[in-house]
């Protein structure tokens, strides 16, 4: 497997072409407030082309989920597009690997491979998912998603589980009442179960032994004094990520302090060997993260600010104005 350190080189680069036209971005925050005057006049030698084995772009379909979690920062108030606009989004992305990709702030950096990650809400709502697996995986992208779990079929793995780098599926608390709370189930008070979920994962095991099969976690109010070490201990992912809750939308007043995080992370302390710990801070502009109508966005705040879609301006274009932190970023897959 490769490793996700970076390289660091100098490379000649024409930055006089992203001075043009900086309107296509609809945002005056500073976050995503035309820089073309940094661009201007800058000495190709004094640019640093960062290298990175592979560059994850989550595209969050749709806002839609069977699963009503309070802490859940989906909240685009879009109708989505993925449906008509999949097949154009995924052939712009295919485009960005090998080549010189112009992040805000003479950020360049370069990835050998993409990988695509579809999320949402929930992304097996949407009914053109298994197409744009297909699709992505003929384009020499790396498919990957992230899941409740609830919806996926023996079939889909049997059919599509080749085609998946990496699946993650979402698991705050197998207690009943504590998904109760945090609204990890469904209208009916349906629940994903030990038991299933170890067949989820005996599945890809089998007919996809290649893929990485990774579990998220979000530390929030209802779970930091929680022990979830026999549920790791049965399905043995191959990653962890415990994600400390974000403070924003259902969660405003329900977050938790750094040092129930760190008490969180220390309890579970050598159980998964590539556990990857993510605070507030860390989670900070360092995803690339792509909405329901195909614009990259990130938060600022409980807001969100976005670029213009892909399907208008392309996407190396759509990410000239983006900031991008890929030493963080870069951490989150060494």
């Amino acid at each position: 497997m490769k490793t996700n350190t970076y390289m660091e080189k100098k490379q000649t680069i024409d930055y006089s072409l992203l001075a043009k036209d900086f309107s296509m971005f609809i945002d005056t925050s500073s976050l995503m407030r035309p820089q073309a005057q940094d661009l201007v006049g800058v000495s190709v030698s004094e640019i640093e082309m960062r290298k990175i084995p592979q560059l994850t772009v989550n595209w969050h379909l749709l806002e839609a989920c069977n699963y009503k979690c309070y802490y859940c920062y989906a909240k685009y108030a879009q109708k989505s597009n993925f449906s008509s606009d999949y097949e154009k989004v995924l052939h712009e992305l295919s485009g960005l690997t090998e080549t010189p990709l112009t992040f805000k702030g003479q950020n360049v950096v370069t990835a050998e491979s993409i990988r695509i990650n579809f999320a949402g809400g929930e992304p097996f709502l949407a009914k053109d998912l298994s197409k744009a697996i297909s699709l992505a995986y003929d384009l020499g992208l790396q498919p990957s998603f992230i899941s409740n779990g609830s919806l996926i079929s023996t079939e889909f793995i049997k059919k599509y589980g080749h085609m998946i780098s990496v699946v993650g599926f979402s698991i705050d608390s197998l207690d009943q009442e504590t998904n109760a709370v945090i609204g990890r189930q469904t209208n009916r008070s349906a629940q994903m179960t030990l038991e299933r979920m170890k067949t989820i994962f005996s599945l890809f095991r089998e007919y996809a032994p290649q893929t990485v099969l990774k579990i998220n976690t979000v530390v929030c109010s209802e779970n930091f004094d929680a022990d979830l070490s026999p549920m790791l201990e049965e399905l043995r992912p191959d990653r962890w990520k415990a994600l400390q809750v974000i403070p924003i939308h259902g969660a405003t007043d329900r977050g938790i302090t750094d040092e129930q995080y760190k008490k969180f992370l220390a309890r579970h302390s050598g159980l998964i060997e590539k556990t990857v710990r993510e605070d507030n801070d860390h989670m900070h502009r360092s995803y690339l993260m792509l909405d329901p109508n195909s614009c990259f966005y990130q938060r600022n705040g409980s807001l969100y600010l976005r670029s213009k879609s892909i399907v208008d301006v392309g996407a190396k274009s759509a990410l000239q104005n983006v900031e991008f932190d890929v030493e963080t970023y870069s951490t989150r897959y060494s």
